[in-house]
Parts: structure tokens; sequence; C-alpha cells
């Protein structure tokens, strides 16, 4: 691979998957955020609410939509959310984006902070109803008011890459520091990247390692690949190959292509762990397969320096390097 091919030249930060951290979410439905709800105007209703929720956590989807259909019909927003979610996701009913739509369309109306940021989603993809990214992020905007770390998180997205909105860095700042705050993962990965490259905010290689690593111990699997890659270049933290390994392992683990490519290149250059030219090969083609085009080339270099198998490499590398040359 030549003198060029460094791991500190190549090994990467930057996540090939926006949707582990970049998209907006919807917002997370648990028990609590449910029931609290709940006390406001809903106190005749509150067993049969919760023990709908308790079915559908216990995946008896017939008993959930038994007793959750005639609330929402009555207008409880709550129930009308959970509703939603189990046409949104397909959890026993037929998946309707459309129907989850207005469901959603009507707790939110009702101010449900919860509806708001799963109908703004909605809107965010153009799934079961029109794209429009200025409603996403008005109903980003009432529930991140609300203290919805999802919506906060989510308008703070719109205002970083300027949609539905005007392109306001500050703003994105504001709000992912708000969501980091509340201990949101994803917001503190994002809040994190500001520090590390320096966007609308001085760059501030150990204030990033702080966020990043909060974001990391939640599984944030783009987070994880950024701070095993902090650990090897010791930038804002000491340097530490073991706890770089450990990083990138955990992020190639969950599927993060740049973390899979970085661990194969851990064990291409024996940094941290025993070299291998197989478990580089291995990592890196299940980057490759994850659509990193600069796995995909090492893995080209290794094969044209007789370095690995065919069937360590990508079905159309291997079947590349195996056609003959064209002819001159």
């Amino acid at each position: 691979m030549g003198e060029a091919s460094t791991a500190d030249e190549i090994i990467d930060y930057k996540s090939k998957y926006p949707s582990l951290h970049r998209k907006p979410r919807r917002t997370r439905w648990v028990i609590a955020g449910v029931l609290a709800a709940c006390l406001v105007g809903y106190l005749l209703f509150f067993n049969s609410l919760t023990r709908g929720h308790q079915a559908l956590l216990a995946k008896n989807y017939p008993e959930a939509l038994r007793l959750l259909e005639p609330l929402a019909k009555g207008g409880m927003a709550p129930a009308q959310t959970l509703l939603g979610i189990m046409y949104d996701r397909g959890e026993g009913v037929r998946e309707d984006k459309t129907l989850a739509a207005d469901y959603y369309q009507k707790a939110a109306e009702q101010g449900y902070v919860i509806a708001q940021v799963n109908l703004g989603v909605l809107y965010s993809n153009g799934t079961g109803v029109p794209r429009d990214d200025k409603l996403a992020a008005d109903l980003y905007r009432k529930a991140a008011i609300q203290g919805s770390p999802e919506g906060q998180r989510n308008l703070a997205y719109m205002y970083e890459v300027g949609l539905g909105v005007a392109q306001y860095q500050d703003l994105a700042i504001y709000w992912y520091r708000k969501a980091a705050e509340q201990g949101f993962g994803p917001a503190q990965a994002s809040l994190g990247m500001f520090y590390l490259e320096g966007r609308g905010i001085p760059k501030d290689d150990k204030a990033a390692f702080e966020w990043l690593n909060k974001a990391a111990i939640q599984e944030v699997a783009s987070a994880q690949t950024t701070v095993g890659y902090l650990y090897l270049m010791g930038q804002g933290v000491k340097q530490d190959n073991a706890l770089a390994l450990n990083w990138f392992k955990k992020a190639a683990a969950s599927g993060d292509a740049v973390g899979q490519r970085n661990l194969g290149l851990m064990y291409f250059h024996g940094r941290g762990i025993t070299q291998s030219n197989s478990l580089a090969a291995e990592w890196m083609k299940k980057a490759a397969d994850n659509n990193d085009d600069v796995a995909q080339k090492l893995l080209e270099q290794m094969a044209g320096a007789g370095m690995l198998h065919a069937q360590a490499m990508p079905g159309d590398v291997a079947a590349r390097l195996r056609s003959p040359p064209p002819s001159t």
C-alpha cells in the first residue's frame, strides 16, 4: 500500500451513516412521557391508557389496539400518538404512514410533544404526507420550546443545513446544546463535531472529546468512531491505541462504515493489536459493503499487492481483478 497509506493519513472520523445522528429522528416514546400528559384532563381514562401502553410494550398488539382506539377516537392525545406509532411502524396493524400522520396531527394540534416531533419527521421525509421542510421545522420548534430534546436536536439540524429555515449556525449550536445538556446522545455528538471542526464556534478539541465521549457511551456509533479517532491521534485527550481500538470495535459492531474501515486499518498497521492482513481485509470488506469508497480502494490495493484472496473482497472488486486488461 506504500508509505503514503499510513493510519494517520487514512483513518477518518466522519461517519458515512448520517442516519445514525444527523437526520431528524422520531422522539422516544417512553411511559413517563405518555403518562405525564395523561394527568391533565384524562384522569378517567388513565387506567385504560396505561394498560394499552403496557400491552403495546409487551407486543400484545390486539389488546393495545382494543384499549387505545376508543381513547384515540375520544380525542386523547397520548392514545392518538400511540396509535400513530403503531401505524407508523406497522406494529400489530398494516403499516400506513398516512393514517399515522393523521393520528399524529390530531395529537400535535393539542400540543402533544411526541406527536409534534413524529409528525415533523414524516414531513421531513415526505412519508404519509407531502415533504414540507418548513412545516417540519415549525413542528420541531413547537416541541423544542416545550423542552423536547428530540425536537431541539431536529430543529438544530434544520438550522445547520438550512432546511425549512434560513441556515443559521448560531441557532443550530444553541439548540444542539439545549438537547445535549439534557443528555440526548445524538445532540451531544453533533455539538462535539461543531467543537472539533470549529464551525460557528471556536475549535476546542477537549470540549469536542467531552461531548463526543458522552454520546459514545450512549452508543451513538458515529461518535464512537470519532472518539476512537481522537484517542488514536491524541487530539483533545491523551493518545491511547488500546482505547482507540476499543471504540473502533464498538462502532464497527454497530455498523458504522468508517469505524469498520478504521478497525481494518488498525489490524493492517498492527496498532494496539497483532497485525493481521486477513482481519484487516475482513473489516474493510464490511466497510466497502456499507458503501465506503475508501475501504474499497484499500481492498483493491491489498489485492493488487497479493495480500488477500479474492473471496475476501467485495464481488465487484474481485470481478474487476479477475478480468483481463483491455486490449490496446
